[in-house]
Formats: C-alpha cells, sequence, structure tokens
C-alpha cells in the first residue's frame, strides 16, 4: 500500500541549532518492522516523537492513508501503540489497572474478552505476582514489559518502540521478540529504534540509518 505510512521531505531542528532530521523520505508498508539505526543524538527517538506527535517537524509531512496525521492527530493516535524512552507511568496504579485503563480509554474493554487477552500477555512476557504490585514498585525490567503490554493490548495497527529491549533479561526479550513477530505477521507495522543493529535481526525487514546531526 503505497498511500498507508509515508515521510516527505521530512526536516527537523529545535530552535536554531543543527537539522536533526534533514530531508527525509520513506515509505512503511503494512506488515512489516523497520529498526532505527543510529547512535544516541543521531535522530532517532525525534523520529518517533514526530510520528507520535508529540514533536512537529520543521519541513515536511508525514501522512498516513494519505492524509497529514497532523490534521487529525487524534484519529491518528487511537490507532498507535507507543513505548517511549522514558519510563514515567504512572506509579499509583498496577500494570493490571494501567492496561484496564488503556483499553477503556481507547473504548476496547471487554468484560469477556480483555481480562483474557491481559492475562496471555502478563504470561507470555514472564509477568510474575508483582503485577498487582503498584508501578513505582517495579524494577526496570518490569516497566520495560509494562509499557510493551500496554502498547500491544489495543491491538493498534502500528507500533513505535524507543529502545524496547532496554533492561530485559534475555528470556523476556526472547518473549518480547516472539510476540512483536506475530503482530507483525498478523498485518501489524513497527517502527523500532535500536544502536545495535544486531538487537533487531531477528524482527526487522529494513532499516534506516540515522547519521549523527542528519
Amino acid at each position: 500500500m503505497s498511500d498507508y505510512l509515508n515521510i516527505e521531505n521530512l526536516s527537523k531542528r529545535y530552535g536554531t541549532g543543527p537539522m536533526i532530521i534533514s530531508s527525509m523520505n520513506h515509505r512503511f508498508r503494512q506488515g512489516t518492522a523497520t529498526g532505527l539505526i543510529g547512535a544516541n543524538g543521531s535522530g532517532k527517538t525525534t523520529f518517533l516523537r514526530l510520528l507520535s506527535v508529540t514533536a512537529f517537524p520543521t519541513e515536511g509531512t508525514i501522512t498516513w492513508h494519505g492524509k497529514p496525521i497532523y490534521d487529525s492527530p487524534h484519529a491518528f493516535l487511537k490507532y498507535i501503540g507507543i513505548v517511549t524512552d522514558a519510563t514515567d507511568l504512572p506509579v499509583y496504579l498496577s500494570a493490571n489497572e494501567l492496561m484496564e485503563w488503556t483499553l477503556r480509554a481507547r473504548k476496547k474493554w471487554d468484560e469477556n474478552e480483555s481480562p483474557r487477552r491481559m492475562e496471555d500477555l502478563f504470561e507470555r512476557l514472564h509477568f510474575d505476582e508483582r503485577r498487582e504490585n503498584l508501578i513505582g514498585t517495579y524494577s526496570s525490567g518490569m516497566l520495560q514489559k509494562t509499557m510493551l503490554a500496554c502498547s500491544l493490548i489495543t491491538q493498534p495497527e502500528i507500533i513505535l518502540l524507543d529502545e524496547p529491549f532496554r533492561a530485559l533479561d534475555e528470556t523476556s526479550k526472547k518473549a518480547s521478540l516472539e510476540i512483536l513477530n506475530e503482530y507483525k505477521n498478523n498485518g501489524g507495522t513497527i517502527l523500532v529504534s535500536s544502536h545495535l543493529r544486531r538487537s533487531l535481526a531477528k524482527l526487522c525487514d529494513d532499516y534506516i540509518t540515522f547519521p549523527v546531526n542528519g
């Protein structure tokens, strides 16, 4: 689908600083995973912020099904799952509560189906009984798995992942890759950043390399 998700002449700078992203063009295909590769500071996180409409381009545009995402951000974002580079989750909720809140906020809560799907994700991502504890007590790995679970639970069309395997042990990383590959094979589109290409080898079909300062 040539008009699925397109990046057209995209450039971004903050203030009067140098261009972080310069004249970028790319077409993302449905049902694929694209790795965003580059050193820290090369623009990967900025690019994901542009796609999640938490930053705006200096020049160019991003279109989804032929429409600029900035014209109706809410219409676009309700189909998006996001794992950010931050872990500022609500500390007075549990992972269970945050998952339910995420589904209800997207109007996708089903009294029969949703609890079953939540339990399945928890088990596959190797959560233990601590998922009933407050998020403020979680380890870095638990926080990372909580964000990944919340990004997947609404069955979005596109998932934006910023260093999603950071702080995960090998068992959890393997489980995450398995789930993400299933998501992709079922038609989901993944954009995932990493400073190490080899960490994405078992997931990605394509790569975009971000040189420092564009």
